[in-house]
């Protein structure tokens, strides 16, 4: 079991292997969660899939938090899954039955984001690749720097969109601006985040450090913001619950819960056919033939 703060502990602490976690707010009930390996660009692997699964149950159960933020520690958001992890899945799939690669930490880790019951807020303070961008529509609220980018380049690996990202992105966009995302893989900036409808708004003149809990870091100030505006007024914490149980309704987390699975076993079957392992040896391959 990962050590978690207690109510009254607001100190900055190791949860897991790859995550910092540190109370904030006037009652302690923001929890600003920090993507927490810089070395990879905090690219999630399964020990971070896993932390994050463990994390998400234990604040779905204490009544003493009533938001997550989320952010990353250095530069990056998240450069997205690591690529060695293709080929685990791809190795993983080989070997078990059709649809088990819902068992995965990653399939997992997305059904219970799917399903995570209380607030859910984004803190982008950097580039956001593959995952870092298909669970934002999942989230309440998204805020970015100035500095952020988006990009999902599926296609380059021969997989399919992923976390409901075929239904999320082309309601919040349209068809056309989302498959300028994901089936031409393009990167996008802030702004266009904002035309997307992918983020709610900019937060300008953050600390650069990469220190995620930094008094003036964009994880700081979103959770404050969050803190002052909602969780502080009187009956906060439970209209935040109201609103987040009518929004994120159990219809809609049935069908989200219904595409995910569907792009999932798509996935596999990608697999099976050899697409993906073929198109992430290529890119690897690419990129020694460069060093």
């Amino acid at each position: 079991m990962a050590s978690f703060p207690s109510l009254v502990d607001k100190d900055v602490k190791k949860f897991g292997n790859n995550l910092l976690v540190q109370r904030l707010g006037i009652r302690s009930s923001v929890l600003l969660v920090a993507l927490d390996n810089p070395r990879t660009k905090n690219a999630f692997d399964d020990d971070q899939y896993e932390d994050l699964i463990q994390l998400l149950d234990i604040v779905a159960n204490d009544e003493t938090i009533d938001a997550i933020v989320l952010t990353g520690v250095g530069d990056y958001f998240t450069s997205g899954a690591d690529i060695n992890s293709f080929f685990a899945i791809a190795d993983y799939v080989e070997e078990s039955e059709e649809g088990d690669i819902l068992k995965t930490p990653s399939a997992r880790f997305m059904f219970a984001i799917i399903s995570f019951p209380k607030m859910l807020v984004a803190a982008v303070n950097g580039p956001a690749v593959g995952i870092g961008v298909t669970l934002l529509p999942h989230c309440d609220l998204v805020y970015c720097t100035e500095s952020a980018t988006f990009w999902t380049p599926f296609t380059r690996i021969a997989i399919v969109p992923e976390f409901c990202s075929s239904l999320t992105f082309v309601t919040a966009m349209g068809l056309p601006r989302a498959n300028e995302l994901l089936l031409m893989g393009k990167k996008i900036d802030a702004e266009r985040a904002i035309s997307d409808k992918l983020v709610s708004g900019i937060i300008k003149d953050c600390c650069r450090s990469g220190d995620a809990f930094a008094v003036d870091s964009i994880g700081r100030r979103v959770s404050c913001d969050i803190d002052n505006c909602l969780l502080s007024l009187p009956h906060g914490e439970k209209t935040a619950k109201e609103f987040v149980s009518l929004i994120r309704s159990e219809s809609r987390r049935r069908i989200l819960e219904k595409v995910c699975a569907e792009e999932w076993l798509k996935f596999e079957k990608r697999i099976r056919n050899g697409h993906v392992y073929d198109a992430v040896a290529a890119l690897m391959s690419g990129r020694q033939s460069k060093l």
